[in-house]
């Protein structure tokens, strides 16, 4: 078992920020990902409120990030981490896979999951008509009808992708108030083959080997409609990925991990909370680079004074 100083857990913006301003720091962070440089930048399709970014795909800036951690010589371990410890002499055991390093630090900016989406035949027809990335899937729909769920930012914004290839896009809110910001909701009924449907919920889908239809019902009436879809794309949310750090007391009620929100640090010393999984009131990357700068400070300020005793 090699003890480390830096260990950083997940590389979107968040992450990848915190490596970055170690490494001018002059510490070398070992830091895991288990998906892409990114993270879920990856998988939007327009970013549009990150300053300096005029509306590129979000899978260029993800390409960015690598690149820019590639020039500064920091090569993250693509593995999934099982489980973070705190050993007796407060350094942290992080496993993955048959491995283990011990690190003096830890950043955990792992981020959200999908939220699930229980309505029936959605387990049926994962992959086979339903997703979570129209980014990613999208393109197997064109020309197609889809239907899309949720009443957030996500749910508009790529709606407004989808209408660009195909050939309906029904939005299915389950409130006639909606989360998204109206330029995104303003944005996609100006496109001639949407239509929404608030409040309304999905309550079933059906099909052969693929989706072919799913009801929806109105939530004050009562009323179903069936509609005639190949694909369905769900935005309903996320939650926090925070299951695998064995040590007590450090998430909400939510089980969002619970930071000072000057410096990123949890309850437990030498222990921080970076980006979407931590509790914060906005999730953006805009929050997310901020935070993953104010964390990398804090522990360079520490290791120097550490030194210096």
């Amino acid at each position: 078992m090699n003890e480390k100083e830096v260990c950083i857990i997940g590389c979107g913006p968040a992450g990848a920020t915190a490596a970055i301003y170690l490494k001018r720091y002059g510490m070398e962070p070992i830091v895991f990902e288990k998906d892409l440089i990114g993270g879920k930048t990856n998988y939007t399709e327009k970013i549009e409120n990150y300053l300096g970014y005029l509306g590129e795909k979000g899978a260029q800036l993800g390409l960015q990030m690598a690149q820019q951690l590639e020039k500064l010589d920091i090569h993250p371990i693509y593995r999934e981490i099982n489980g973070v410890y705190q050993n007796a002499d407060g350094t942290f055991l992080v496993t993955y896979g048959t491995e283990e390093n011990a690190f003096r630090y830890v950043i955990l900016a792992n981020g959200l999951a999908d939220r699930p989406y229980h309505v029936p035949g959605e387990e049926t027809f994962k992959r086979k008509g339903i997703s979570t990335c129209a980014v990613c899937d999208g393109p197997f729909y064109k020309g197609k009808d889809v239907l899309v769920i949720g009443s957030g930012n996500a749910a508009f914004e790529e709606a407004c992708y989808l209408c660009t290839i195909c050939h309906s896009v029904t939005l299915v809110a389950r409130r006639e108030e909606f989360r998204a910001q109206e330029e995104s909701v303003e944005r996609f009924r100006s496109f001639p083959n949407s239509k929404i449907l608030a409040p309304y919920q999905c309550v079933s889908c059906r099909g052969k080997t693929s989706l072919e239809a799913v009801t929806v019902r109105n939530s004050k009436t009562e009323e179903e409609i069936e509609l005639a879809v190949q694909g369905m794309f769900v935005y309903v949310g996320s939650i926090p990925v925070t299951g695998f750090p064995q040590i007590p007391g450090l998430c909400d009620d939510k089980g969002f991990l619970k930071v000072d929100p000057t410096s990123m640090k949890t309850s437990v010393p030498n222990l921080y909370a970076v980006g979407d999984c931590r509790n914060t009131p906005l999730r953006q990357i805009t929050t997310a680079v901020a935070d993953g700068s104010l964390a990398a400070t804090q522990i360079h300020f520490d290791y120097l004074r550490s030194r210096k005793k």
